[in-house]
C-alpha cells in the first residue's frame, strides 16, 4: 500500500486503539469458541489499561494510517532476564489489521517498525501468541519465520474435578 504510514500511538489515540482491541477480541473469540470471553467488566477496563499502557513507555504501540485513518496496529514489549538464555526478549503481544486492510502488506509494515524497537532495545529473540484457530494469523507468524514452541492448554476446573474423581473411582 502505497499510502500506508505507520506511527506510534499517542493519548489521543486512546479510543480507536480500544476499538481495534474489541475488534481483535471480537475475532479471536470467533476463532476458537473455546477461548476465554471479554466480559462487560474488562470493556470497561480496557479503556484504562489501554491508557496506562500508553502512559508507561514499557509498552511500544503502533498505528498503521491509510489516507488519515487508523487501520492497524501492533503492541510489544521488551523483557531482560538473567536466568535463561536469550536473556533479552521481545513480546509482541497484540495486532491486528482490519479485514479490508489485511493481505496487502500493512502487518508486514507494523511489524518491521515494532521490530526496530525491539532492536533499539537489544532484543535477541521475539515471541507471539496467537489462538490456535485463528488461521490469519498462523499463516501470518509462519510466513515470517515464526515457530511453535509453547503449547498453552485449558479447561475449567469443573471439568477436571469430574474428570480426577471419575478416574479415582
Amino acid at each position: 500500500m502505497d499510502n500506508l504510514t505507520i506511527r506510534r500511538a499517542a493519548s489521543s489515540d486512546l479510543k480507536r486503539i480500544v476499538e481495534l482491541r474489541l475488534l481483535l477480541q471480537e475475532h479471536v473469540e470467533k476463532s476458537n469458541p473455546l477461548t476465554w470471553r471479554i466480559t462487560g467488566e474488562g470493556m470497561k477496563l480496557l479503556k484504562q489499561e489501554v491508557e496506562n499502557e500508553l502512559a508507561t513507555g514499557k509498552v511500544q504501540v503502533l498505528l498503521a494510517e491509510a489516507d488519515g485513518e487508523v487501520v492497524g496496529f501492533v503492541q510489544g514489549e521488551v523483557t531482560c532476564r538473567s536466568e535463561c538464555m536469550p536473556r533479552t526478549v521481545g513480546h509482541i503481544s497484540l495486532m491486528y489489521v482490519m479485514k479490508q486492510f489485511r493481505r496487502k502488506g500493512v502487518g508486514r509494515r507494523l511489524v518491521t517498525e515494532l521490530s526496530k524497537f525491539f532492536s533499539s532495545n537489544k532484543a535477541e529473540s521475539l515471541t507471539v501468541r496467537y489462538v490456535i484457530g485463528n488461521t490469519e494469523a498462523e499463516r501470518f507468524w509462519k510466513k515470517l519465520g515464526f515457530v511453535s514452541m509453547i503449547m498453552t492448554s485449558s479447561t475449567y476446573f469443573k471439568d477436571l474435578d469430574f474428570k480426577l474423581k471419575g478416574i479415582a473411582n
